[in-house]
């Protein structure tokens, strides 16, 4: 039983923990294709995005091939997160 209990916290511990950013989105947030806009501007290229559980702007995109993860502010439009995926 404590060899499963130490494997289980060795695994647990070995995970990568990522814990996505949240946002307060306010009466008057800035329009999702403003942060699209942004993310192209650097040379990214948009593959699709969403609104994550905490009300931040969430884009999957590419930029020099690689998958990124990008995190927006809605009511600043600041990136708030970038992450290779």
């Amino acid at each position: 039983m404590k060899k499963l209990i130490l494997a289980a916290l060795i695994a647990v511990s070995a995970a990568p923990s990522f814990a996505e950013p949240s946002c307060n989105p306010g009466a008057d947030v800035k329009p999702v294709w403003e942060a699209m806009k942004s993310f192209e501007e650097e040379g990214g290229v948009v593959v699709s995005f969403k609104i994550n559980s905490g009300g931040c702007y969430e884009i999957y995109g590419k930029v020099d091939g690689t998958n990124m993860e990008v995190f927006f502010d809605p009511n600043t439009g600041v990136e708030l997160d970038r992450i290779e995926a």
